[in-house]
């Protein structure tokens, strides 16, 4: 990372304790190193991040990643680190704590969740880049979606169990996928201006760009399949 001169930009990385689905799954062993180690890797390659810090509620993981480089200023309050807690106040919470306690209020604000190892930083800075180039308030990653999860292709299943597309018109009216139009689903990573943040409690504020990036480097882990899946591609990935 290095101080970038025209706005100052600030890395969240949320990582709570308490997962369910993968205890710790945050600092989980992937390849030998804990899960959260690759994004925050990828941040501190990138010359367009001031700061970089880790919100969590756990000693452990606090320690885990200020071993890798993060700044971890503040424990969350447990009240914010719920399975059903969202993301937003994590963020508000973490940047009032900055505001508050040191001063600090940075343009804009990069959000990365810990369970995406496979990030790059070239990603992180075209995704910036594109948000500045496009005067656009916000930025994120996108994949394109494959056809058989298209939306022209979904079907219902009614509450006697048949199934029905639920765009049927459509879905007849664009039998070849190169008919289809182009939809995208979320890549993995956000940019956004904190000023607009604070104002609409919103991550996807204001004009929204997206960098499309590949499958790959959007996989994110939620359970025991996604971690063995990432330990394959891992495994991959090394072997080039």
């Amino acid at each position: 990372m290095a101080q970038n001169r025209k706005y100052r930009t600030l890395a969240i990385v949320p990582a709570r304790g308490g997962s369910k689905s993968i205890p710790y799954k945050n600092i989980v062993n992937l390849g030998g190193r804990p899960l959260i180690s690759y994004c925050l890797q990828a941040v501190k390659k990138s010359k367009l991040v001031d700061r970089l810090i880790v919100t969590t509620d756990d000693l452990k993981i606090a320690k885990v990643a200020k071993k890798y480089g993060a700044e971890v200023p503040f424990l969350r309050p447990k009240e914010l680190a719920q399975d059903s807690t969202p993301t937003i106040p994590v963020i508000e919470h973490a940047l009032k704590w900055l505001e508050d306690s040191q001063g600090y209020k940075p343009d804009f604000i990069l959000l990365i969740e810990p369970t995406t190892p496979f990030i790059k930083t070239d990603q992180i800075n075209k995704a910036f880049k594109m948000m500045i180039d496009k005067q656009a308030d916000s930025s994120t990653t996108v994949i394109s979606v494959p056809r058989i999860f298209h939306p022209y292709h979904i079907r219902l299943a009614s509450d006697e169990g048949s199934l029905s597309f639920e765009q049927p018109e459509m879905h007849y009216k664009h039998p070849s996928r190169q008919l289809d139009p182009k939809r995208y689903a979320h890549g993995n990573l956000w940019w956004f201006k904190r000023n607009l943040f604070l104002k609409n409690k919103k991550i996807e504020v204001g004009k929204l760009v997206g960098l499309e990036i590949d499958m790959a480097s959007a996989h994110d882990i939620n359970d025991r399949f996604d971690l063995e899946m990432a330990r394959i591609l891992l495994g991959k990935h090394l072997a080039l």
